[in-house]
């Protein structure tokens, strides 16, 4: 079970303070299951289950919910005997507790005992990025005065201290592992220290700062604050997975692109080329060209038009182009964005483009997969310019041993979503994750047998609810695999039963594509994340051995 876990503070015994045996309090994220996610607070030594007799100095505490743009929404938990939990309607945002204990007395000094706790899903999220500001995009005139900001990156936790806006190299700083071992951070002069990241998962880090001010509370004095912030997310681990070579940069840097082998060559085709959630049509790529995988070499094929969230898969010697997104406008004009129903296929050999018969809907943010001679097409939507947009439940067939017969209806998909990917294995087309018509992104798998011509569901995808949205999936030698949004290459097992991890990519890429090359390789290019932009190298992955 995935667990997610925040220490916290509630008026403590003396004798749990500021000790290494010291008891905190513990919020976890329960996510698993088909029922809400639920937060539970525990109170115990580290991030782990709490003894139900301690569950008393929860009480009073105060929890609420971050979500980045948005006013902090309190949470409230309900109390037994054995717990403290609140269901969660939403638990892919943030959630903080912080509570005043007041003045305590230790060994002739007296100080003021301050505390706050986070927690959220994988690091490598949206929530955790109003921190960033010593919280004030998140909590505004509230925001904590000790803030420690996590990150991951290629392997690396790196954490950044401050108070009240500016570094805090004075913190301490504990990275805490699966089986409650810590570690200390060493901070440089802006606060910033790297713990690095392997094989054995970490879930937490505890922080404490000093601030030399006296005051007085509640008619007790004391001489200096002592702060206390503690953190819990997502089990973190990085397991490099070698590529077997690095390609030639691809030679513009795009998102949401096609791609495609055939023979020996990968093909691209399109893609946004612009900022994230800027649409205009000259960011929009429209050069078709290739790479030879075996020396290297790109080569152009001619220009067509500009076109993004489309699906393109190679079958039998040519290259199909399905659907997509258009921009009509001009930058700086008011978006029009126009789904495509139009087909096309590139005759490699001759080098010339023809027209099959189009989607029987314009569709754009989905994903196809060949499989027996056949395209099938899952998921997205429709956007027309100022009009609603209109999720596709509808799922299509074509059969390109005769493509005159035009696309032929399948069983209607149990679910809406775009921003997918679509894969066949093993005689059966997965659809992976994606962005849901109602609520957010999701992990979950569903599997299309045409034999039958059934719907089951699969197992989910390894991760938060974010390593499901612009995912790419292909089967290679047998098995099936994801790369996904947290940087990590997943594969099914063979049973089909579970997604596995296999290791942690050179990026973390989303809204890129990974397409099978041979019996053996799989080729990785375009694609973006959060914290570094659109990415030029392409990845040739040996997948054979493992």
């Amino acid at each position: 079970m995935s667990r997610v876990a925040i220490a916290a503070a509630l008026l403590l015994p003396l004798a749990v303070v500021d000790d290494a045996s010291a008891h905190f309090p513990w919020i976890s994220i329960e996510a698993d299951g088909d029922g809400p996610a639920v937060l539970k607070a525990e109170f115990a030594e580290g991030p782990n289950d709490g003894d139900p007799a301690l569950l008393r100095y929860l009480d009073g505490s105060s929890i609420h919910r971050l979500e980045w743009g948005q006013t902090a929404a309190k949470v409230e938990l309900v109390a037994t005997e054995q717990s403290r939990t609140a269901e969660l309607e939403e638990a892919e945002a943030l959630f903080v507790l912080r509570k005043d204990l007041g003045v305590m007395s230790r060994g002739g000094e007296s100080f003021f005992v301050r505390y706050t706790a986070y927690a959220g899903r994988g690091l490598d999220t949206w929530s955790w990025r109003g921190l960033a500001n010593d919280g004030q995009d998140l909590l505004g005139a509230d925001a904590d005065l000790f803030v420690v900001v996590p990150e991951i990156d290629n392997g690396s936790l790196t954490v950044t201290a401050m108070f009240d806006g500016e570094p805090a190299p004075s913190a301490e700083i504990d990275v805490i592992d699966a089986f409650g071992a810590e570690t200390p951070i060493e901070l440089d002069a802006g606060g910033v220290g790297t713990y690095q990241l392997d094989e054995d998962e970490v879930v937490a880090f505890k922080a404490k700062y000093v601030e030399a001010s006296a005051g007085e509370y509640e008619g007790d004095s004391y001489d200096e604050v002592r702060h206390y912030m503690t953190v819990t997310f997502d089990p973190a681990s990085y397991r490099p997975f070698s590529v077997s070579k690095t390609l030639p940069a691809l030679p513009e840097l795009v998102t949401s692109l096609g791609a495609a082998v055939s023979g020996d060559r990968l093909f691209v085709y399109g893609g946004h080329t612009g900022r994230a959630h800027s649409y205009y049509k000259e960011a929009q790529a429209n050069t078709l060209r290739s790479l030879d995988l075996n020396t290297g070499e790109w080569a152009e094929h001619g220009d067509g038009e500009g076109l993004q969230g489309f699906a393109m898969v190679a079958h039998g010697g040519k290259v199909y182009r399905i659907g997509g997104l258009q921009v009509m406008n001009a930058e700086g004009e008011v978006n029009d964005l126009q789904s495509r129903a139009k087909v096309e296929a590139y005759d490699v050999e001759a080098d010339t483009w023809s027209e099959l018969p189009p989607l029987p809907e314009r569709r754009s943010s989905f994903d196809a997969a060949v499989l027996d001679g056949a395209i099938y097409v899952f998921a997205g939507w429709d956007l027309n310019g100022e009009s609603e947009d209109a999720w596709h439940q509808t799922a299509w067939k074509l059969d390109l041993s005769d493509v005159e017969a035009g696309w032929q209806a399948l069983p209607e998909a149990p679910f809406m979503r775009r921003a997918v990917s679509v894969a066949a294995h093993d005689g059966k087309l997965y659809v992976l994750g994606g962005m849901q018509d109602v609520g957010a992104p999701t992990t979950e798998t569903a599997v299309f047998d045409p034999a039958t011509g059934q719907w089951a569901d699969g197992p989910k995808l390894v991760g938060g609810i974010m390593v499901g949205f612009g995912s790419s999936a292909f089967a290679s030698g047998g098995r099936l695999y994801a790369s996904v949004y947290d940087g990590t290459l997943q594969r099914l097992s063979q049973d089909g039963s579970e997604w596995e991890v296999v290791g942690d990519l050179p990026e973390d890429r989303f809204f890129h594509r990974m397409v099978a090359w041979g019996d053996d390789k799989l080729v990785i290019v375009g694609g973006a994340s959060m914290r570094s932009g659109k990415f030029e190298p392409v990845h040739v992955l040996d997948v054979g051995g493992i």
